[in-house]
């Protein structure tokens, strides 16, 4: 599966939820508000996430994101990721 990073501002409570999400190994889901869709933080996304995004964006909406364990610990790899 390929990803793409993308910036987002995640806030020190998602931050927490996805630590979590780690350590319990399972998927986890943050609510993104259309201003959280461009910032600092750094997640790698699947395409079909990035294109939700840009919807999302384009319309001035937020987004729910699902993230599968698998998603979640990939962004731990990810130089400059959320942890």
């Amino acid at each position: 599966m390929s990803y793409t990073n993308v910036n987002v501002n995640i806030s020190e409570n998602q931050k927490q939820k996805l630590k979590q999400a780690v350590d319990t190994k399972s998927p986890v889901s943050i609510r993104l508000g259309f201003e959280d869709l461009c910032g600092s933080d750094v997640l790698a996304l699947t395409n079909s996430k990035v294109n939700r995004m840009a919807k999302a964006l384009q319309n001035g909406k937020g987004i729910t994101l699902k993230m599968s364990k698998c998603q979640v610990v990939h962004n731990i790899k990810t130089e400059g990721g959320f942890l």
